[in-house]
């Protein structure tokens, strides 16, 4: 049975190999295999959040975007400089729910300027 390896040192394993040149799938792979192994399956959202940290720890950020339109090339470039990342992975999901705006989530920091989340902010105040 494999020894029981902390998430952080799974996480900076992982990174290390990838930012080595290894296939992402196959590291992947071997970690998915790792929390089976050791019935850590319910830990896999816990390491994939490590996984990021790692990653901008080392400047590699992976930043999740909302908006309700797909990004402009303008506004690429303005999550870019917020994230300050020497290499930005963006994660980009157009949802019509957000009504207009951008929410922006890097590891450790949110921001949530949706016209949505500022409706309902009106409306809990004006209650």
């Amino acid at each position: 049975m494999p020894a029981r390896l902390s998430r952080r040192k799974l996480a900076g394993y992982a990174v290390a190999k990838i930012l080595s040149g290894s296939p992402k799938k196959a590291v992947i792979q071997e970690l998915a295999a790792y929390l089976v192994d050791t019935g850590r399956t319910r830990e896999t959202e816990l390491v994939v959040r490590d996984l990021e940290e790692a990653l901008a720890a080392r400047g590699v950020v992976i930043a999740n975007v909302v908006t309700a339109h797909p990004l402009t090339a303008s506004a690429k470039a303005e999550v870019e400089k917020l994230a300050g990342a020497k290499d930005l992975q963006l994660r980009e999901t157009v949802d019509p729910e957000v009504l207009g705006g951008i929410r922006i989530e890097l590891p450790g920091q949110r921001f949530d300027g949706t016209i949505r989340r500022k409706l309902n902010a009106l409306k809990a105040n004006k209650v």
